[in-house]
């Protein structure tokens, strides 16, 4: 239902959330979505609105998650509704400064509904699954791990910028 251009307007949109969160930049990052979109983040939060997804997720990259990427090397499917409608189907990971995205298995599983108004595509609904086997503590030694290459290594010379 909808055409090989409007798959690649919507890869376009996935790749321009990935530059956003690689710059730290929350209000970059909210810009792949609707001003009324919502965002189920994977601790569980709801967030709703374009604005307050730019806030929390500018927080995030303020803080623990500054210098990390998300890697988007992980299959994605784009199921189509209608002709304005699909459904995005990936995973995910987020890579810590000093880590290969390739040799990282995803911990998340995403859903994401986009509606194309004006001719341009939007996220309407993200929902971030966590998932994963001892996910957390995986997670929490990939983060110390990060903290002790940005300790041998400026941070303007890691992988994540």
């Amino acid at each position: 239902m909808i055409t090989d251009d409007d798959k690649a307007l919507i890869n376009v949109v996935l790749k321009k959330m990935s530059d956003a969160w690689a710059a730290g930049d929350g209000t970059a990052y909210a810009g792949a979505f609707l001003e009324d979109a919502r965002y189920v983040e994977a601790p569980g939060f709801r967030a709703i609105g374009a604005r307050m997804i730019a806030d929390r997720h500018q927080a995030v990259f303020d803080s623990f998650f500054k210098y990390t990427r998300i890697d988007g090397d992980y299959p994605t499917t784009i199921q189509s509704l209608t002709s304005n409608v699909v459904i995005v189907h990936s995973e995910g990971n987020v890579v810590f400064p000093g880590e290969t995205g390739k040799k990282l298995p995803p911990n998340g599983i995403i859903s994401m509904c986009l509606l194309k108004t004006a001719g341009e595509w939007k996220i309407a609904s993200f929902q971030n699954t966590p998932t994963g086997k001892f996910r957390g503590i995986k997670f929490f030694i990939r983060f110390l791990r990060s903290r002790i290459y940005l300790f041998a290594n400026k941070p303007g010379k890691t992988e994540a910028n």
